[in-house]
């Protein structure tokens, strides 16, 4: 089992007068990975990377805990990729292009098509595994794609927009298809503009600017304020009395909706405890606060982009 999904130390990576990675340094953990970012903020350049279609002009590598480019046949053995573009035969049956797909990844000929049949079960698409691809329909080409990832057993699936143009029900059935795939023991990493897909169901988000890292960590602290309430607290009993003790205390706190949003640094909580327990109100729950996924996104965005402008003064 490998211990990280990818690692990089100082990679970057130009394209003639164009930058696209700077100095890139992070280590994906094995799981479920969202990557967020911009057009032109260096995703795909750092999918070639990995998939070792090109080679980084400074820095380190690691696939799988293997180094690249050094190992990036072995590395292309481990690992299923599903572009954004198309890339079907239309002419071929689906059961022919996952077959193909199979052998191309170095599933020997006799164990293809069974594996091919696999993977169609598993997408959803048992009753159309003879039908020519020019005859599907979006969600069915996007579960083809899906398939012809799947059908060599990878042990990191790298997904690129997999719910673009799919409609509510294709995209639900489609995210959790991925999930099912990770709860296999595969690795995902999703590139996608689709915050909520992000949150359906990745653990851990990266989020690139201008061919740089702006945020690596947990989807907690993703979207943990920034400036903003810490804590959001459900208090039951008088809560007038509650607000009024948080005042005298020189606690900030706010209500909404029932809840009390309590602006406090977390190593100073037992307070929290403390005001409730001499106000005699009860708690039936208390978490972290959170932004929303687009508040998170541009805020991290706005904050990359302030440093980029110190760093030019």
């Amino acid at each position: 089992m490998p211990t990280s999904l990818a690692s990089l130390k100082d990679v970057s990576k130009r394209f003639g007068d164009v930058e696209a990675l700077r100095g890139v340094t992070m280590t994906l953990p094995t799981g479920v990975v969202g990557l967020l970012g911009p057009n032109g903020a260096g995703k795909s350049t750092l999918f070639r990377l990995l998939l070792g279609l090109d080679r980084a002009d400074t820095g380190e590598i690691q696939v799988l805990d293997l180094p690249m480019p050094a190992e990036a046949v072995r590395v292309r053995g481990l690992i299923g990729y599903m572009p954004e573009d198309d890339s079907l035969f239309p002419d071929m049956t689906a059961t022919e292009q996952v077959v193909h797909a199979a052998q191309l990844s170095g599933v020997p000929p006799l164990d293809a098509t069974p594996r091919a049949h696999q993977a169609l079960d598993l997408v959803g698409l048992t009753d159309n595994r003879y039908r020519k691809a020019s005859g599907f329909s979006l969600g069915q080409r996007q579960r083809l794609r899906l398939a012809m990832a799947l059908c060599h057993g990878p042990q990191l699936l790298i997904v690129d927009e997999p719910t673009a143009g799919l409609d509510p029900d294709g995209r639900a059935q489609m995210l959790a298809l991925l999930g099912e795939i990770a709860k296999q023991g595969a690795s995902v990493l999703l590139s996608t503009h689709i915050l909520a897909d992000v949150e359906a169901i990745c653990s851990y988000v990266v989020l690139m600017t201008r061919g740089q890292v702006s945020f690596a960590g947990p989807m907690a602290r993703f979207r943990a304020a920034s400036g903003g309430p810490s804590f959001q607290l459900r208090p039951t009993g008088d809560v007038a009395k509650l607000m009024q003790l948080f005042e005298t205390r020189g606690i900030g706190a706010t209500l909404q909706d029932g809840d009390v949003l309590v602006q406090l640094p977390p190593d100073r909580v037992a307070e929290l405890w403390q005001a409730c327990a001499d106000a005699g109100v009860g708690v039936s729950g208390l978490k972290a606060a959170e932004e929303d996924m687009a508040s998170a996104f541009m805020r991290h965005v706005q904050n990359a982009g302030n440093l980029d402008a110190q760093r030019l003064l």
